[in-house]
């Protein structure tokens, strides 16, 4: 993503949403990711400050490094399990853990 359509996706984003922001962050050579819950944001500056959840502390992220915006998780951790339950039967009925397959 290029920088302006990041700024128009900030743009957009209400403080309080939780975002993981990827990039080459801290001179890091691999692409990292800095997340957490959007504070603010310093346009004049090029810069958001990040609430990490996980830690309690802030970090601020400069705007020109990031590639891209992942908006659609609410916290840290994984979208879904890892894994889907087991088929079992019970009488003649299929179930995925405590789910009927119909």
């Amino acid at each position: 993503m290029s920088t302006d359509s990041i700024k128009q996706q900030l743009e957009n984003t209400p403080t309080g949403t939780y975002l993981m922001a990827h990039g080459h962050f801290g001179g890091s050579i691999n692409a990292t990711i800095e997340q957490g819950t959007l504070k603010s944001i310093d346009w004049a500056n090029g810069t958001l400050v990040l609430h990490s959840t996980t830690y309690d502390r802030d970090q601020t992220v400069e705007i020109s490094k990031i590639s891209y915006i992942d908006a659609s998780r609410s916290g840290s951790g994984a979208l879904g399990p890892a894994q889907a339950p087991d088929l079992r039967q019970v009488g003649n009925d299929w179930y995925r853990g405590d789910v009927k397959v119909k």
